[in-house]
C-alpha cells in the first residue's frame, strides 16, 4: 500500500503543471486566420513533445519528464507575460542572457513567479527520485519519438514559416518567437556603398571631426517622453488639452515597447533595423560593438555627458549600453531619492527635470543630458466609463478607457515640460532641448489595429526643439525642409547642426535625409558617391 502511494507522488506532482500546458495551448494566440491558429497550437504541442521525448530518452521516467518540461515551458510563458508587462515586447532568446547575468533584474520583475517555478522544480527533483525507470518501453521507442518530433519541429522552423519577431501583443505566438529568435537575432554589419558613407558599427573619426563649432557651446538636453504620441492619430478620439508645442511627425521603429531601440537610434545615429533581425534586442549586443555619435562627439568638445534614467542602471543593461554610446555619468533611479521611493509606473516627469536642473547648476562645463521619463508607461486601462463627447462609436469601451487615461497623463506631461522650459529660461547659459516620443503605449499597440491610426501608421510619434534664446525652433532646425516624417536616427545631425557644429558626418546625413524624404535609407548606392553637399546649401545656424 505504501509502495502504491509512493508511486502516485510523481503523478500528483506532474499533473498540475501538465494541465497548465493545456491552458497555455488555448490562451496563447496565433496569427490572424485559421492557419495561424493551427500553426501556433501545433508548434506548442511539438515543442512540448520534443523536450518531453528528449528528457524521457535520458531518464526513462515519464511523469518526471512531463512535469519538468511543462514547468520549463510554463515558466518561459510566464516570463514572456512579465516582460510584456514591463517592457511591452515579446520574450526573445537574448532575454535569457540578461536573466543569467543580472539576477536582480529577474527578481525585480517577477519575484513571486520566480520563487513558485523554482519551488516546483524542487518538487520535481523529489518526483524524479521517487519514480522508478519505466520498463514498459525501451530506449529505441523513446529515440523514435524524439526523432519524429524533432523532424516535425524542424519543419515548422523553416524560413517559409518564420513568425514576426517584432510582434508586441501579449500571449501571441510566444514559443515560436522565442525559439526562432535563437538564430534570428544576430546583428549584421551593413556593407558600405561607397567611401563617403560613415555607416555603421564604428564611427568614421575623420568624417565626424568638426570643421566648425559655436563660439559659445550651448547645453543640450534630450528628453525621451515615454509612450507619447499625438492622440489625434487615433481615429475616432477627440483629445482634450494642448499637445507639445511645435511638434513634428517622427518615424520610430517599435510600437508599444522596446524603448532602448529608440535610445540607441538617437545616441548611435543609425537606424537599428539596418543591422538585421537582431535589431530589436540591439541593447544586448551594443556594448563593445556600437560607437556613440552625438554624446561621444560632444565629449571631445569639452561637454560633460550624462543620462538621467527612471529605472535601475543594471535593468536590461541600460547603463552599460549608454556608457558604450558616450555617456560619462549615468544617474539612475536609485541615485534619486524621490524616484527610488516610488513604484516604477508612478514616476512624475518632474523628478527627472528637477535632477536635470540640479546638474546644470552644479556643472561648469557645457552639458549634454539624456533624460528618459516614465509617466506614460502602460497600463492605461482604468475601466473608465466611455465618454461619447470624446470617443466615437467606432471605439470600444476598452479603447476609449485607454485613450482617456492617456490624455489625462499627457496633459500632466505637457505641463511638466512647459514648467521645465520656464526654469531653463531663467538660467544664464543657452540651452537647447530636443523632446521626442519613443513609441505608442503598449496597450494602445495591443488593442488598436493599424487601420485605427492616422494614415494607418503605428510607428509615428513626434519631436520638437526648444531654444532658451529663441523659444520653439523645430522648423528652424529643419531649415525649410518638409517631410512626411523625420527618422529618429536623423535627430542627432539636426540637433548638432542647429547648435552650430559642422562636419562631413552631419552634411552626409542631411544629404541622405533629403534624398530619402526624411527616412534613414541605409545610404544606398542611389546617392552619388561624390555628393558632398546638400542639394540646397544649409549653413549651420549661428
Amino acid at each position: 500500500m505504501l509502495s502504491f502511494r509512493r508511486s502516485l507522488i510523481p503523478l500528483l506532482i506532474a499533473v498540475p503543471a501538465t494541465l497548465c500546458m493545456v491552458y497555455i495551448l488555448f490562451a496563447d494566440r496565433g496569427n490572424a486566420g485559421a492557419w495561424g491558429f493551427a500553426y501556433n497550437r501545433l508548434y506548442i504541442i511539438l515543442t512540448w513533445a520534443l523536450l518531453f521525448s528528449g528528457v524521457l530518452l535520458l531518464s526513462r521516467r515519464p511523469w518526471s519528464a512531463a512535469g519538468i518540461v511543462s514547468v520549463i515551458l510554463g515558466g518561459l510563458w510566464i516570463g514572456a507575460g512579465i516582460k510584456y508587462q514591463y517592457l511591452g515586447s515579446q520574450l526573445l532568446a537574448p532575454d535569457l542572457v540578461i536573466a543569467a547575468l543580472s539576477a536582480e533584474t529577474l527578481l525585480e520583475m517577477g519575484l513571486l513567479p520566480t520563487l513558485l517555478v523554482s519551488g516546483y522544480l524542487l518538487l520535481l527533483i523529489v518526483s524524479f527520485w521517487l519514480e522508478p525507470p519505466t520498463t514498459a518501453l525501451g530506449r529505441k521507442h523513446f529515440a523514435l519519438g524524439f526523432a519524429s518530433s524533432a523532424t516535425l519541429f524542424s519543419a515548422l522552423n523553416l524560413p517559409v514559416f518564420y513568425v514576426d519577431l517584432q510582434w508586441t501583443a501579449q500571449y501571441k505566438q510566444t514559443l515560436p518567437v522565442l525559439v526562432q529568435s535563437i538564430w534570428r537575432t544576430q546583428l549584421e554589419e551593413p556593407t558600405q556603398p561607397h567611401e563617403t558613407s560613415y555607416c555603421c558599427f564604428k564611427a568614421d573619426q575623420k568624417a565626424e571631426a568638426f570643421t566648425e563649432t559655436p563660439n559659445k557651446k550651448p547645453n543640450i538636453i534630450v528628453i525621451l517622453e515615454e509612450s507619447t504620441f499625438r492622440p489625434e492619430q487615433v481615429l475616432g478620439f477627440k483629445p482634450q488639452g494642448a499637445f507639445f508645442q511645435d511638434a513634428y511627425p517622427l518615424k520610430v521603429y517599435t510600437a508599444g515597447g522596446s524603448t532602448w531601440v529608440q535610445e540607441i537610434a538617437f545616441l548611435h545615429g543609425v537606424a537599428p533595423p539596418l543591422y538585421g533581425n537582431g535589431w530589436q534586442s540591439i541593447n544586448l549586443f551594443a556594448p563593445g560593438r556600437l560607437d556613440g555619435r552625438i554624446a561621444h562627439q560632444l565629449a571631445q568638445q569639452g561637454y560633460k555627458t550624462k543620462t538621467i534614467y527612471p529605472i535601475a542602471g543594471r535593468f536590461y543593461g541600460g547603463q552599460r549600453f549608454h556608457e558604450q554610446l558616450g555617456i560619462q555619468e549615468f544617474i539612475d533611479c536609485k541615485a534619486m531619492p524621490e524616484c527610488n521611493k516610488r513604484r516604477w509606473n508612478k514616476l512624475p516627469d518632474e523628478i527627472f527635470f528637477d535632477e536635470a536642473l540640479k546638474q546644470l547648476k552644479l556643472n561648469e562645463q557645457p552639458l549634454f543630458t539624456f533624460i528618459a521619463t516614465m509617466r506614460q508607461h502602460s497600463p492605461h486601462d482604468k475601466d473608465r466609463a466611455p465618454d461619447a463627447r470624446r470617443c466615437k462609436p467606432s471605439l470600444s469601451a476598452k479603447q476609449c478607457s485607454i485613450m482617456l487615461d492617456y490624455n489625462e497623463r499627457m496633459k500632466l506631461s505637457v505641463t511638466a515640460y512647459e514648467n521645465f522650459l520656464a526654469q531653463l529660461k531663467k538660467l544664464p547659459e543657452r540651452t537647447i532641448v530636443v523632446a521626442f516620443g519613443d513609441h505608442i503605449p503598449g496597450d494602445v499597440a495591443a488593442y488598436f489595429k493599424e487601420a485605427d491610426f492616422y494614415k494607418q501608421d503605428r510607428f509615428r510619434t513626434y519631436f520638437n526643439v526648444w531654444d532658451s534664446a529663441q523659444g520653439y525652433v523645430t522648423n528652424k532646425v529643419l531649415d525649410g525642409m518638409t517631410f512626411e516624417t523625420v527618422d529618429i536616427a536623423m535627430l542627432d545631425a539636426l540637433t548638432l547642426r542647429y547648435a552650430g557644429f559642422a562636419s562631413r558626418y552631419l552634411t552626409d546625413k542631411l544629404v541622405h535625409m533629403q534624398a530619402c524624404s526624411g527616412a534613414f535609407c541605409g545610404f544606398d548606392d542611389a546617392i552619388p558617391s561624390n555628393q558632398a553637399m546638400l542639394k540646397r546649401p544649409q549653413p549651420p545656424t549661428p
